[in-house]
């Protein structure tokens, strides 16, 4: 009807124009800017509605709003993950509390480069879905997790080092930190004091255990790649979200693997003895394939001590 109306309206306003005044152009633009607003409008209350289904778990319905959005933006990548991500719930065919499909399933663990000093040693395994897509985060300072072995004495350091995807020389952010004493989970942020992710850019992460400071050929190295993006309609449903748990879901259902490991792993530290947190913990790690001795290995005390790799 508004539409209706709209429409009338200017060609009731086109006929007290002076002949020759008249642009058919600009008719079609206003009429064609009306569409694509009805049709952004439409698309958002979608979304919103399928992130509100996923947080009380209504799966079904969700998956049925988030497809109506697709058909509004074909190809849209926030409702092509939602689709995916809950209908990995749907297929499971259980009570799962919290799950993540990856767009280009692939190996778990990233191929390492391995130096001679750990040639019979575990190699890291970084904490991601896949080594095929880039991972995707809201914050402009991101977590990066990784299983690391208990390392002999020939591991020296541990070097984290952050790049701009542009092959600029200086990297975005360098961090050596003193060996992990046990076998564990580690995490390292990018501290708030670098500068933050740009949105849409790609970054490149590399993650080496550090043998010869003076030989790093030696180093046992893997890498990835990390992404900053932002999701309108899914910050609306995030600020209406009252548990962390739930935030977890959500971010795990719009594609967001480093916000969901995040939230739930800050949850593990708060509360370690906490039975729901860990299911949590457990069943987002099995849904991408992280092994059951690796899922059960303690959240080790954050990088924070520099070391000297010489």
């Amino acid at each position: 009807m508004a539409h209706k109306f709209l429409a009338g309206s200017v060609l009731a306003a086109l006929v007290f124009l002076p002949i020759g005044t008249v642009n058919i152009t600009e008719v079609s633009a206003t009429d064609g800017v009306y569409q694509l607003a009805q049709r952004n409008n439409a698309y958002s209350q979608y979304m919103q509605l399928g992130y509100s289904e996923t947080r009380r778990r209504n799966y079904r319905k969700a998956l049925s709003y988030f497809q109506q959005a697709a058909q509004i933006r074909p190809g849209d990548k926030y409702a092509t993950a939602a689709i995916r991500n809950v209908t990995g719930y749907i297929q499971r065919r259980r009570n799962n509390r919290i799950a993540f499909v990856p767009g280009r399933p692939g190996r778990v663990r990233s191929a390492a480069t391995r130096g001679s000093c750990l040639q019979a040693a575990q190699a890291p395994i970084p904490i991601i879905p896949t080594d095929k897509e880039v991972q995707l985060t809201t914050t402009e300072h991101p977590t990066f997790f990784f299983y690391v072995p208990q390392t002999s004495a020939q591991v020296k350091a541990l070097e984290f080092v952050l790049q701009e995807d542009d092959e600029s020389v200086e990297p975005l952010y360098k961090g050596i930190f003193t060996p992990a004493q046990q076998t564990g989970i580690l995490s390292i942020t990018l501290p708030a004091n670098q500068p933050p992710l740009t949105i849409g850019k790609e970054y490149t992460w590399g993650f080496s255990m550090v043998c010869d400071a003076q030989n790093r050929d030696q180093d046992v190295y893997i890498e990835g790649k990390i992404q900053r993006t932002e999701d309108e309609n899914l910050a609306v449903q995030l600020g209406q979200t009252t548990t962390d748990l739930d935030r977890a879901v959500l971010f795990a259902t719009a594609g967001f693997w480093e916000d969901a490991l995040r939230t739930i792993a800050t949850l593990r530290r708060q509360r370690p003895n906490d039975p729901e947190v860990k299911t949590y913990w457990d069943e987002l790690l099995k849904s991408v394939e992280i092994q059951p001795e690796v899922i059960n290995k303690p959240l080790l005390p954050c990088c924070t001590t520099p070391a000297n790799p010489s």
